[in-house]
């Protein structure tokens, strides 16, 4: 029997092209999502390698973290200590100074006592003299006195032999010769009876004499008193002097630096203090004053750069002129500026191979300019970390170059700090005096 129609086909040819197509599309996509998942995968292997890596750079950071906070802890302990131990020789200084006042008034009132002493014994003595001259006149008298009743006596002696000769010669005369005696007797008598007087006047005389011996004793007693007194208060005074609030005042070729920053006329940084530069002029006048050996020096100003007060080099130290000239130069100064001590620190030492043996430092805060920066570190660093650096620079170009010893002596370094709150700043000021066999001392607010 013949088939009438065509039995449907369930494949044609366009259906088999189009099921090729989409398995070639699916293949091709499934080939890009393999490429795509092994570079993903690649880039996740070097994330997961890279983070490994940041962990453990976070790691060692953190443990250079916690070794800085450690040390920075230490150092603040030994900063504390020091600053405690500073403080502690500060009120032993203070009691020092008290106790020797004391001394010194003590001993002032002692003088004062002897010399009224001195004063009386000196009118008495004056008194003694007068009578002593008036004595020593009436006995020169007496003595001549004396001397002619001695030499008529004598004479009277020698008549009398003649006499007695005569009488044994002329037995005719004796009555006569006898008269003569008589009346040489008479006048022996009155001559005796002036020597006696003559002897009682110099009895008394030597009675006086005595007394005034004694009273010139009392006086060399009193003065030898005076003397002891004098050295006593003359050594006190030499040992107050001589120290100005616990620093040793000495020096023969002295330079004084003096900050003129702005903040020598502020307490902080908004409220001005009228006395504090005034006070700094006058502790380098007493400071000054109190050198005893001084015999040369030069004042240095520093803010923003260094510059002397004075004609450059040595200036002679002529007293109170020289106090008196240098404070008026320096009441006419108005402090501006940074605080930059590296460069007063140069140019003070070129005076060094001239005889530069002592500095006194008077400044109030650490420095805040000049070299010890790198570029990058004048860009980026903060106010606190600039004067850190700048003031360690400082110190280790004093130890390395400017102070390095020479023939085994340094020049001595004293610092004086004005009316500071920041305790960094006297333990700079405290560790440049210590390197450089100085003192500090910190003055209290005005």
């Amino acid at each position: 029997m013949k088939t009438r129609h065509k039995p449907p086909s369930l494949v044609s040819m366009w259906m088999l092209d189009v099921f090729c197509c989409a398995l070639g599309c699916v293949t091709l996509l499934w080939l890009l999502s393999t490429r795509e998942a092994k570079s993903q995968a690649a880039r996740n292997a070097d994330a997961v390698t890279l983070l490994a890596k940041t962990e453990g750079d976070l790691k060692a950071r953190q443990a250079e973290l916690i070794a800085t906070k450690a040390d920075l802890d230490q150092t603040r302990r030994k900063l504390n200590a020091d600053l405690e131990d500073l403080q502690a020789k500060y009120l032993a200084t203070s009691t020092e100074r008290d106790a020797n006042a004391e001394k010194l008034v003590s001993a002032a009132a002692d003088l004062a006592t002897a010399k009224a002493d001195l004063m009386r014994s000196l009118t008495k003595a004056t008194e003694l003299d007068d009578l002593l001259a008036r004595k020593q006149k009436a006995a020169t008298a007496a003595a001549a006195k004396l001397t002619a009743s001695e030499q008529a006596a004598a004479d009277l002696a020698k008549l009398l032999r003649e006499k007695t000769r005569e009488r044994d010669d002329l037995t005719a005369t004796a009555k006569k010769a006898a008269e003569q005696l008589n009346d040489l007797d008479a006048k022996l008598k009155t001559a005796a009876a002036a020597a006696d007087a003559a002897t009682s006047n110099l009895a008394a005389m030597r009675k006086s004499g005595d007394e005034l011996a004694t009273a010139r004793a009392s006086i060399i007693d009193l003065q030898g008193q005076k003397a002891k007194l004098a050295d006593k208060y003359d050594k006190l005074k030499a040992e107050t002097d001589s120290r100005f609030a616990g620093i040793a005042l000495t020096g023969r070729r002295v330079v004084f630096l003096v900050d003129i920053s702005g903040s020598m006329k502020l307490i902080d940084d908004k409220t001005p203090a009228p006395d504090k530069w005034p006070t700094v002029v006058e502790t380098l006048a007493k400071v000054m004053r109190s050198l005893a050996e001084l015999e040369q020096f030069q004042v240095i100003l520093f803010s923003r750069d260094a510059k002397p007060l004075l004609a450059p080099g040595w200036q002679p130290y002529r007293g109170e002129a020289s106090v008196n000239e240098v404070r008026a130069a320096l009441l006419r100064v108005n402090p501006d500026g940074d605080t930059n001590l590296y460069d007063a620190l140069d140019l003070a030492f070129r005076l060094r191979p001239t005889g530069l043996d002592t500095l006194y430092l008077l400044s109030d805060g650490l420095p805040t300019s000049g070299p010890g920066l790198t570029p990058e570190q004048e860009r980026t660093v903060g106010a606190s970390e600039r004067s850190e650096r700048l003031s360690k620079h400082i110190l280790r170009t004093l130890r390395a170059t400017w102070n390095a010893p020479v023939g085994g002596s340094r020049v001595r370094i004293n610092a004086v700090g004005f009316f500071f709150e920041s305790p960094e700043v006297g333990a700079f000021l405290w560790a440049l005096a210590r390197d450089n066999d100085g003192s500090f001392v910190g003055m209290s607010k005005p």
